[in-house]
């Protein structure tokens, strides 16, 4: 059927799922062909409560349930339940602009691509430290225009489209990849529309398809921080399927610690007599590459 299944997966936190269903509520312009799937990932909560609160509301919403721990598995289990040619992904701590079905929709319907993202920008329930960066939690901009992205670049995942059957050909989410119950992971998204790609599929960027997106309080700790770096360097070595040689491995242990050394010193002189520059975002700064580089030998 031609329309879109927007695809919702949550995991006991029905307070946030409730915002965003609500922001659904207030769009500017109401279709038929879409519909709402509320995929509920083994909550201990009232999620299942809340969803059905918003049936009489929403139309078209329907609430599922995944047994299987792992935001892919849940995505997956979202699109084998959808009705629609088209799926799209929205993060259950995000909040649609009121143009958002809209934009969807025109884009859908222009042809121009067989997945296409979006913008998300930054809202915070608690003000952050000062050490976070102003635009911490905004995605960059992949482009000012409509139009494709190379294959060096990828939308985000919170905010996408996708025809239902070429992601299906590409073989869904990959449920070892990314955000997995405690797991803080990423780039199941990447490697999808990397499989989509080598099937010959056009990845596009809408900019003016927006949400707002939680930065929330346990990412103003700089042990999340660390913890996404480590994630970001395992799952980008698990994305490209290949083991690192033993020997490699010292290589890069050692290349690890010259790094952090590194940028030790050349940022010294910035930690003591740059009052904007704080001890979090030296850490940070000095950890960043390692990191990631640990991460990675993980695998």
């Amino acid at each position: 059927m031609n329309g879109c299944s927007i695809i919702i997966c949550t995991q006991s936190r029905s307070t946030l799922l409730k915002s965003c269903l609500d922001s659904f509520n207030s769009q500017n312009q109401v279709f038929e062909n879409i519909e709402y799937i509320v995929v509920d990932n083994q909550s201990t909560d009232d999620t299942k409560k809340v969803t059905i609160s918003f049936q009489n509301n929403l139309n078209n919403l329907h609430y599922v349930f995944e047994e299987k721990i792992g935001l892919s598995h849940a995505r997956n289990k979202g699109v084998e339940f959808s009705q629609y040619n088209w799926v799209c992904f929205m993060d259950d701590d995000a909040l649609a602009h009121a143009d958002f079905n809209q934009v969807m929709m025109e884009t859908i319907n222009k042809n121009m691509f067989d997945g296409f993202g979006g913008m998300f920008y930054p809202w915070y329930r608690t003000p952050k430290p000062r050490w976070l960066s102003p635009i911490f939690g905004q995605m960059p901009m992949l482009r000012n225009d409509i139009g494709p992205l190379p294959n060096n670049q990828h939308v985000a995942g919170g905010i996408c489209a996708f025809k239902k059957d070429r992601l299906i050909k590409a073989g869904g989410f990959p449920p070892d990849i990314g955000m997995r119950g405690n797991v803080v992971g990423y780039g199941e998204e990447n490697y999808l529309q990397d499989k989509m790609r080598a099937n010959g599929d056009v990845i596009g960027f809408v900019p003016n398809w927006k949400m707002d997106h939680l930065v929330a309080e346990y990412k103003y700790t700089l042990k999340w921080q660390l913890k996404r770096f480590i994630g970001k360097g395992r799952d980008k070595q698990l994305s490209s399927g290949k083991k690192i040689p033993i020997l490699q491995k010292v290589f890069l242990s050692f290349r690890a610690i010259a790094v952090l050394f590194f940028y030790a010193f050349k940022l010294l002189p910035k930690l003591l007599f740059n009052k904007k520059y704080y001890f979090q975002n030296f850490i940070l700064d000095v950890l960043n590459y390692p990191s990631m580089l640990y991460g990675k030998l993980t695998v």
